[in-house]
């Protein structure tokens, strides 16, 4: 059964493009990559989808969960549209990145520019069960504001538990 991220932290970048990543985190990244039990590097390995231009956030992928997305991708008509445009988001947009052994990510320079993660400046890591978000606090993701205006949508008091209950087809 594939560990959850929960919660939403607040990390500073520094000089050299490196952020902390906050422990709890950190253990379910260390419990989801499986060759980090066995190797002696200390070393966790992640995967940073970076997406198109518009993004303004990155996805911070543990192992497992980005091996059950390629798993998906795979069982794609190979060259159709879905599974191109899938291969072009996780795979072309992507980049592969560790955890060194003081809980550090470094980001690579043309990542820091895109998303303005300058030195000093705080981003916020976000959960979403199997991978976290990471964006500026004054700039929340792009795609959150559909969110909002869909639950706006269904009226006040909208608990949105009850499409726990409901047939993903009926989306």
């Amino acid at each position: 059964m594939a560990r959850k991220f929960r919660g939403t932290e607040t990390v500073k970048v520094d000089g050299k493009g490196r952020m902390s990543v906050p422990a709890r985190l950190r253990k379910v990244f260390d419990a989801c990559d499986p060759a980090f039990a066995t190797s002696n590097t200390g070393r966790t390995q992640v995967v940073a989808v970076y997406g198109p231009d518009w993004w303004n956030w990155i996805e911070l992928y543990s192992i497992e969960a980005i091996e059950d997305i390629d798993e998906q991708i795979d069982k794609l008509t190979r060259g159709s549209k879905k599974r191109r445009w899938l291969e072009q988001l996780m795979n072309g947009q992507s980049v592969d990145l560790e955890i060194d052994r003081e809980g550090r990510l470094v980001l690579p320079q043309k990542l820091r520019e895109k998303l303005g993660f300058d030195n000093g400046v705080e981003t916020t890591f976000e959960s979403h069960g199997d991978y976290v978000k990471v964006y500026l606090p004054d700039s929340r993701p792009k795609d959150v504001e559909e969110l909002e205006e869909f639950a706006a949508s269904k009226g006040p008091g909208f608990d949105p538990r009850v499409f726990l209950s409901e047939d993903e087809s009926e989306e």
